[in-house]
């Protein structure tokens, strides 16, 4: 039984990995400031979009900002990759967009470089930049400060490596920081993670039946074999006697 319940606790490991799968966000048709957790005003958001539609125009690149309200069980760090991934980040442009994930309720971030700036952009330095012009502000729940205040520092930084790139950056974060804020829509997954889901569920639960019913058939098949072995010993001792 017990190779039951191991083979039975696998398959609902991976019945939860496919269900988290499916949950994440599914790639927006436009990625540049996506605020699923509604913590940032209309006008940072118009302002990031705005000069991200610039910058993307000269370079192909984006400083992209991500807020959730969940990680779906998973660290920020590894909610942050797979994000990253599962949007297909690492093909985008000209790989050379910086990725920042906001996990609202958690209060942590984490962030992805593009494979085509990691070494102009080192990690100790990319970390700076989050020390410098984030955390500051995020610290005190200020997440469009800490937004704007980061995007025109890396801004800055596209700005100074490519030739005649002029993002025309305000430098008057407070400007942002007031009204409306609305979570934005979030894309509807497919419904194939559902059918697979679905599939998983059923495929366990037959699984399940047959192991089942395999190990009840063996259990009858012994004991048979211990009443013929136990009734064959009882007959030769009466032949015996």
């Amino acid at each position: 039984m017990k190779r039951f319940y191991h083979i039975i606790i696998t398959l609902l490991l991976l019945l939860n990995i496919l269900t988290v799968s499916a949950s994440a966000y599914a790639k927006p048709e436009e990625i540049s400031v996506n605020d699923y957790a509604g913590i940032l005003t209309d006008s940072s958001k118009s302002y990031i979009k705005s000069k991200n539609d610039i910058l993307f125009s000269h370079t192909e690149a984006k400083i992209i900002f991500v807020t959730t309200e969940s990680t779906q069980g998973l660290s920020i760090n590894d909610y942050c990759t797979k994000l990253y991934s599962d949007w297909g980040m690492s093909k985008f442009g000209r790989r050379n967009s910086f990725f920042v994930v906001i996990d609202a309720s958690g209060k942590e971030y984490s962030f992805v470089r593009g494979k085509n700036i990691r070494y102009a952009i080192s990690e100790s330095e990319a970390y700076k930049y989050m020390t410098d012009y984030f955390e500051p502000y995020f610290a005190q729940g200020n997440y469009d400060k800490a937004t704007i205040s980061l995007y025109n520092a890396l801004a800055k930084w596209y700005e100074s490596h490519y030739n005649n790139l002029n993002l025309g950056l305000d430098e008057n974060i407070d400007r942002y920081t007031y009204g409306a804020k609305t979570k934005d829509a979030q894309v509807v997954e497919s419904k194939l993670g559902l059918w697979i889901g679905a599939f998983v569920c059923v495929l366990i639960i037959v699984v399940a039946l047959i192991i089942k019913r395999r190990m009840e058939l063996k259990m009858r098949q012994n004991e048979r074999r211990s009443l013929r072995k136990k009734f064959q010993i009882d007959i030769d001792k009466i032949i015996n006697t």
